[in-house]
């Protein structure tokens, strides 16, 4: 196979030129491990990508006829004590987290050709990093709705006790849902720290002062080599959602360790700043988490998550939860169960002025005898039985509610009156409460 050096795309042999845009194209070098069957279960199809420890492959089970993703330790680190030792490490750490948004692990091995492997689950979808490489930025909604689902992975790994230490747009994947959103999936605890591991022996993973992750996303703890909590991943993912609001980190530098140290000591600029529309409730909780301070951060994953959720509720303009508890009860007593318009109150006629038939039951063999001439003129109706009154057009703006409908009670063009749902629900609630109250005292 040839690969265009222009756009990439693959071709084979025979070709010379990129037919597309003329481009030289270069001969690609067959990888090693396609078509490989790993420890006689595991075959190996085609390359997924590439990190600095491994590289990431598409794999069938042969036997059970699924499809998977497998990650390769490289061979030339085969030798390499530490780096296998984290490898392991990574397994361990993948294998003690159940979330949904958090890419699983089945199976580790090492086969006899001393090939370090982690089997993991095929999640179809691209990288944070390449959705915010094409967007720019996202919308406030859906960087919120990434940040939550994030923060759920990480609750859960936190829960057993590791840390990730590497959050950046490159670990998140992220697969489109038919109504437009999101799912999301955490990969790469390549370098996570297991804070409950009682392993002995074994050379140390880390040394003393070591600063390890992605320049752009570290904590301030990690830049200055301080002990690692679960607030260093809060920080980490601030700078995501940071990332994602603006379309920028919030810290750039010419060095990697000029960057550590503005994310040590220079406070990180406000979003409003980069981008006005962002609700300045969600520019207080980037804030609070990219605080430089641990103690001034959310204290878990999922106190973020639920100030994230409590911002969105702030700041959607199509947030009401009261008008539809209160349509439903109210129209629901104006309503008759068959779906019929609501009658007009009418006067109940008395009962000399109607007259009724008594019904006379025959057997249905016996057919029915001619109905009697009755010796009296049947008296013409009351004029007190008034035909029901037409339903009452719905109220223009800055008329009273007349009780014909509560779709339009209390709003005006503009929705500008929506203290009068909030009074209407008190009321409702009270009503309530006050009834049940009562059948419980006579009861």
């Amino acid at each position: 196979m040839k690969r265009c050096v222009i756009c990439g795309k693959e071709f084979h042999d025979q070709m010379r030129f990129c037919p597309f845009d003329g481009g030289a194209l270069e001969t690609i070098e067959q990888d090693a491990f396609i078509g490989q069957t790993l420890d006689g279960k595991y075959r190996i199809e085609a390359k997924i990508g590439e990190g600095g420890m491994g590289a990431v492959y598409r794999a069938r089970h042969v036997l059970m006829d699924t499809h998977l993703a497998i990650k390769v330790l490289h061979p030339s680190l085969v030798s390499d004590a530490t780096s296998v030792a984290r490898f392991q490490r990574e397994a361990q750490a993948m294998a003690r987290i159940r979330h949904s948004n958090a890419i699983a692990v089945t199976d580790f091995g090492v086969t006899e050709d001393q090939i370090n492997y982690i089997v993991m689950e095929l999640f179809e979808g691209e990288s944070l990093r390449k959705v915010l490489e094409r967007e720019k930025k996202l919308p406030y909604a859906t960087a919120i709705a990434i940040a939550r689902q994030v923060c759920g992975a990480l609750e859960a790994a936190h829960r057993s006790g590791v840390i990730h230490r590497d959050i950046k747009p490159e670990n998140i994947f992220l697969s489109p849902q038919p109504d437009g959103s999101y799912f999301v999936k955490v990969i790469d605890f390549g370098i996570a720290k297991i804070v409950t591991d009682t392993s002995k022996g074994g050379p140390p993973l880390t040394r003393q002062g070591m600063i390890i992750g992605s320049p752009h996303y570290l904590s301030p703890e990690q830049c200055t080599g301080q002990e690692l909590d679960a607030r260093s991943d809060i920080y980490s993912l601030g700078i995501v959602l940071f990332e994602m609001l603006t379309g920028q980190v919030p810290f750039t530098a010419v060095t990697p360790v000029a960057v550590a140290l503005l994310h040590a000591n220079e406070p990180p600029p406000s979003l409003r700043k980069l981008n006005p529309e962002i609700p300045k409730a969600l520019d207080d909780l980037v804030m609070s988490a990219l605080a430089k301070s641990k103690a001034d951060r959310p204290a878990s994953a999922r106190e973020f998550a639920e100030e994230l959720a409590r911002v969105a509720r702030l700041v959607s303009p199509s947030f009401d939860p009261v008008t539809p508890l209160v349509e439903k009860i109210l129209d629901a007593s104006l309503t008759p169960s068959n779906g019929a318009p609501p009658l007009a109150a009418s006067p109940v006629p008395p009962p000399s002025t109607v007259r009724q038939r008594p019904v006379e039951r025959r057997p249905a063999s016996t057919p029915p005898s001619p109905a009697p001439v009755p010796s009296a003129p049947v008296p013409s109706p009351s004029p007190s039985l008034a035909p029901p009154l037409p339903a009452a057009p719905p109220p223009t703006a800055g008329t009273a509610w007349d009780g014909s409908s509560l779709a339009t009670y209390g709003q005006s063009s503009a929705d500008s009156q929506l203290w009068l749902r909030w009074v209407v629900a008190a009321v409702v609630v009270f009503l309530v409460l006050l009834v049940a109250l009562l059948m419980y005292l006579f009861s």
